[in-house]
């Protein structure tokens, strides 16, 4: 007879862990660096197979840390736009007043007609396979746009003949009139340079006879040409309505011409590079942006009390750090920006260390702090250590990471995250509409997820913050969660955003008095994954 023992530790099977998809990061390979606006930086990092989210970090305070305060996720394309297209007679050039998706109905330079006998054609490439999307701003008197590659349709794959034509092709009739950004994919599977051409394929029914075309797009990721604006270049000849960017702002040109020799560096408005005037913008036309979140601090904040006077510490949003060392590095090697191409040092690690002094609102130093910000494809990370220098400061509360995000983008008037998760279950934002309930404590967990669906898919986001184990005298013991799900009372309508914001805080002792030596150590992650979906 065969005997089994088991070992007086085991206890079965372990429990499923209800947040582990929340960790498991999309597909991914790449992060890129460059420069943003006020001494900032903008980071991408890949989400999944053509979607990346970019991060910024704030440098608006030159005196204190970069601060995490904005997530923007996007569906990457390569783009082909109307500078790229050769136009056969009968196109009107057209430039909006804004590129933003609640300021322009097409883009910064859109091309019309409603000529039977109007082409557009454009030849893209791409080593890696691709699919392929039109790009168009529908219109109530929207008419049939054929697609052919290579001069035939055995390629088109993805549309087929909506009223019998004879040919394949879409309608661009939108009910509501000048509808921003609709994109259409065309044809899947690609490989190598192929020759795109569009012509108009007769007045719609319902609809009419009028096209409007903004860009081709192929699929794409972060190594890509084409994924952003080129970079601003001097003595440079520009078409009224190309963009470009510099310093991470975009612009358009209010007209045609050679720009001149200093780049603009304007956040907002007009202005000029000597030669050109130039519309400012925070977000290029393309690729098509959706904010999952909004300014506010994200790597940790506190509040102190000294001799009974209150500070608050953190980053740009409370202040009270004073920066002492900063270094950027991608892959190891001191951040240097590109002037050329995308504005994108492409790598796999992005990594910041800065070194700040906590102190008094009144300006007195209070502990020095360290913090290492590592970025990987879909994960951000921060280590963070405090050591307290004096004088004695009661810990009022102290906050290890914070989650802001946003269910309603009044911006793409979309939903964002829907759901908040942790181990107790979940909770559906949308039962808060136009209420601003108490905190919500989350219990005694470390860990969250937020659970969304947008323009460029299904989104998982997990979060969570651990003490340091390895550091002597850690102040920071267990951590406890709670959740503001509708900081203002908003509804899931108009061009306002539902903010909400759930904070991982330390679970410290009323009163605990933060003394000269004493160490604060704790981590918290990000994991971003994204599943495109596919239009």
């Amino acid at each position: 007879m065969i005997g089994l023992e088991l070992s007086p530790a085991y206890t079965g099977p372990a429990a499923p862990d209800p947040l582990a998809a929340f960790f498991a990061r999309g597909s991914g390979a790449h992060v890129a660096l460059g420069p943003g606006p006020q001494a900032g930086l903008s980071i991408w990092t890949e989400t999944g197979p053509g979607t990346a989210a970019c991060l910024r970090l704030d440098g608006a305070n030159s005196g204190t840390r970069l601060s995490w305060r904005e997530t923007l996720t996007c569906a990457l394309r390569k783009i082909y736009p109307v500078a790229a297209f050769d136009l056969s007679a009968g196109w009107s050039q057209l430039q909006s007043s804004g590129s933003g998706l609640s300021g322009s109905y097409t883009g910064n330079r859109a091309v019309s007609t409603t000529s039977l006998t109007a082409t557009i054609s454009v030849t893209v490439a791409r080593a890696k396979p691709y699919d392929l999307w039109v790009c168009y701003t529908g219109r109530s008197a929207g008419g049939y746009c054929r697609v052919e590659i290579d001069g035939s349709q055995a390629l088109v794959d993805s549309i087929g003949d909506p009223a019998g034509l004879g040919f394949k092709a879409f309608s661009t009739q939108s009910a509501t009139d000048m509808s921003r950004r609709r994109t259409i994919r065309v044809a899947t599977g690609l490989t190598g340079s192929h020759v795109v051409t569009l012509s108009h394929g007769g007045a719609a029914t319902p609809g009419g006879a009028s096209l409007m075309i903004e860009a081709l797009a192929l699929s794409a990721d972060l190594s890509d040409d084409g994924i952003l604006p080129p970079v601003w270049q001097p003595a440079t000849a520009y078409t009224m309505g190309d963009e470009v960017q510099w310093q991470g702002t975009f612009y358009a040109a209010r007209a045609t011409g050679v720009s001149g020799t200093t780049p603009p560096v304007h956040l907002s408005g007009i202005g000029g590079d000597g030669a050109l005037d130039w519309r400012a913008d925070n977000r290029p036309s393309y690729p098509q942006f959706q904010a999952i979140d909004y300014a506010s601090e994200r790597e940790y904040a506190a509040r102190l009390l000294v001799a009974g006077a209150a500070t608050e510490i953190g980053g740009q949003t409370h202040g009270n750090e004073m920066l002492v060392a900063r270094a950027v590095t991608l892959d190891a090697q001191p951040f240097v920006p590109v002037t050329t191409g995308t504005g994108l040092r492409l790598g796999g690690e992005i990594e910041t260390v800065e070194t700040t002094t906590w102190q008094r609102a009144t300006g007195q130093p209070i502990g020095t702090c360290a913090l290492t910000r590592r970025i990987t494809p879909g994960a951000v990370r921060h280590d963070v250590q405090v050591t307290a220098t004096g004088p004695d400061a009661v810990i009022d509360w102290l906050y290890l990471g914070m989650l802001p995000f946003v269910h309603w983008d009044g911006e793409s008037a979309a939903i964002a995250v829907q759901e908040v998760a942790g181990p107790w279950g979940r909770i559906s934002l949308a039962q808060t509409a136009g209420d601003s309930p108490a905190n919500i404590s989350l219990g005694a967990s470390p860990r969250l997820g937020l659970a969304g669906r947008g323009l460029t898919g299904d989104l998982r986001y997990g979060c969570e913050a651990v003490a340091t184990t390895a550091l002597p005298g850690n102040l920071v013991g267990p951590i406890t969660t709670f959740l503001r799900p509708n900081i203002e009372a908003r509804d899931a309508t108009g061009p306002l955003d539902w903010i909400a914001k759930a904070y991982l805080a330390a679970d410290l002792p009323a009163g605990l008095v933060l003394r000269a030596g004493d160490v604060i150590g704790f981590s918290s992650r990000h994991i971003l994954a994204v599943t495109p979906v596919q239009t």
